[in-house]
């Protein structure tokens, strides 16, 4: 029967893949262990990757430990105390009042005719041939290069020691509380009663009737409508910025494009009104500048939307920089978010914001501005669903190179 040396026993463990527990104790310190873990700690140079490579090589498996039971519920009780006032009438008197009451009768002696010009902008879209890239014809350099990917770095039973000594163990179970808390909250209300007496006071209204007829000059205004033509060039693989604007939410136009164009138009010589149209090739074709601002091509120059600085909610105008500065307007600097889900086809939305000291951020569609001023258009600080009454309207971005 052959002996072995110590040195040799644990040498044959050690090929037989077996870790004897009085070998354990010193094995780290071994001359092919401590090498091994260089060999390791070299390649892994990442603390994650080195911990990650070295719990797949010890065979660690993620497990998840769930914590499941009854829900706990919380409940909070708010006390509110209200007081309201009730009148009382004690007594009760009468008065009469007169007021003036004039009916005017409107007769045309004259006929005015007003015949304007105005000029809309026609957008025509061409798109250049793209030329083909150079990596398409040849095979990139990268691509000849074939890497291996290495599974193992020492032998197997080497390894694992090596990794037993730079992870001493898997990482423990994580544990996962399924368990829910339910909050509930409850209002009392105490109500109390005030009366007031008052004194209630009748009022005879009695008119005082006058009769006047009054002259006027019935004034036609017939505008001639010009047409200047744009012509937006797509280019291929390059950023192309420009964007028709879809109105959405606001039932009167809901799926039309904006389109600034002066039809029916406000004599305003300074401004140029919103309007919408059905046909995306009649719709204006608009971009941001470097400030943000939003802003479109006219025969006249560049046009700026921009509002007012006298309310939270006013109409939006186009002009070009030099009004706009002299009047002391506001511009309308907007982004594009992603889309929100809302709305088909994946396009981005517009959101704007006027400068200024009031935080005007929501369009609004207003049909008694369109009757007003053919203007109904408005960016307020909020959605108006009182007087004037308005719809919320949402504008998505769709891109004029590509697909519109």
């Amino acid at each position: 029967m052959k002996f072995f040396s110590k040195s040799v026993f644990i040498a044959i463990l050690a090929a037989l893949d077996i870790s004897p527990v009085g070998a354990a104790q010193n094995s780290c310190l071994a001359s092919s262990v401590i090498s091994c873990t260089n060999a390791i700690k070299t390649t892994k140079t990442r603390t994650l990757s080195l911990t990650s490579w070295c719990s797949s090589v010890l065979g660690c498996v993620k497990s998840t430990v769930t914590i499941s039971g009854d829900p706990t519920t919380i409940t909070t009780t708010k006390t509110v105390w209200e007081t309201y006032t009730e009148s009382v009438i004690v007594s009760e008197e009468w008065t009469t009042t007169t007021f003036d009451y004039t009916e005017t009768t409107y007769t045309a002696v004259a006929t005015e005719t007003l015949t304007p010009t105005y000029t809309v902008e026609r957008f025509v879209i061409t798109t250049v041939k793209p030329r083909a890239r150079r990596w398409e014809e040849a095979v990139h350099a990268k691509d000849l290069l074939k890497r291996e990917k290495t599974t193992s770095i020492c032998p197997s039973a080497i390894e694992k020691q090596a990794c037993s000594c730079i992870i001493t163990s898997c990482d423990p179970p994580v544990t996962q509380d399924d368990r829910k808390t339910i909050k509930k909250g409850t209002v009392e209300t105490f109500y109390s009663l005030l009366e007031i007496p008052i004194t209630y006071t009748n009022t005879e209204w009695e008119p005082i009737y006058t009769t006047e007829t009054e002259s006027y000059t019935e004034t036609v205004k017939s505008g001639v409508l010009s047409t200047h033509t744009t012509t937006i060039k797509c280019t291929p693989s390059s950023t192309n910025s420009f964007f028709y604007l879809q109105a959405t939410d606001a039932p009167p136009v809901n799926g039309q494009y904006w389109w600034v164009a002066p039809t029916n138009p406000r004599l305003l010589s300074f401004s140029i009104e919103a309007a919408f149209t059905p046909d995306i090739l009649a719709a204006t074709v608009f971009s941001l500048d470097s400030e943000k601002r939003l802003i479109t091509r006219h025969k006249n120059g560049t046009m700026y939307a921009n509002v007012d600085h006298y309310s939270g909610f006013t109409l939006v105008h186009h002009m070009d920089r030099r009004e706009i500065q002299r009047r002391s307007y506001e511009f309308l600097r907007c982004e594009i978010k992603p889309a929100s889900g809302r709305y088909p086809g994946g396009y981005g939305e517009l959101y704007c914001l006027a400068d200024g000291f009031f935080n005007r951020e929501v369009w609004n569609y207003c049909p008694i501005y369109l009757e007003w001023f053919n203007s109904p258009l408005v960016i307020g600080s909020h959605w108006s669903d009182r007087a004037p009454e308005c719809s919320p309207i949402m504008f998505l971005v769709k891109p004029v190179c590509g697909d519109s």
